[in-house]
């Protein structure tokens, strides 16, 4: 298990976690015969999750040093009001579209960010669209 631990990578990027990763389990999903989601309710929640999850980004966006006060299970995801958004958007997406593997993928990223094995990234608009700023 030591060899499978070591190639694990500790720090996850925003560009990885939230765009490319994402793309391509959808990809991956589109390609072979996985169950979609039920369509009515999952396109509903999925568009209040993603409206949710935007309105949560544009706050962290304009205070970006704002942290939550949270003490429990998940709280490295909890505290950050940025990885909130982006995991909430993307659950939403996921919902939209219907794609199970892109629901299960976020949910995994969640848990997975929450305790200390991996480090997300918080999502900001320089690390996202790659320049400098």
């Amino acid at each position: 298990m030591d060899f499978i631990n070591d190639k694990i990578p500790r720090n996850l990027s925003s560009r990885l976690w939230l765009i490319t990763l994402p793309s391509a389990v959808f990809t991956f999903e589109r390609r072979s015969d996985v169950p979609k989601l039920p369509a009515t309710p999952s396109r509903i929640i999925g568009g209040l999750l993603i409206m949710a999850g935007v309105g949560v980004g544009i706050i962290a966006a304009q205070n970006p040093e704002t942290t939550i006060s949270y003490k429990g299970p998940g709280q490295a995801v909890a505290r950050k009001p940025a990885l909130i958004a982006g995991l909430v958007t993307l659950l939403g997406i996921a919902l939209l579209l219907r794609s199970t593997m892109l629901a299960l993928y976020t949910i995994a990223i969640a848990i997975a960010g929450g305790t200390d094995r991996v480090t997300l990234e918080e999502p900001s608009s320089h690390t996202l669209t790659g320049d400098g700023g």
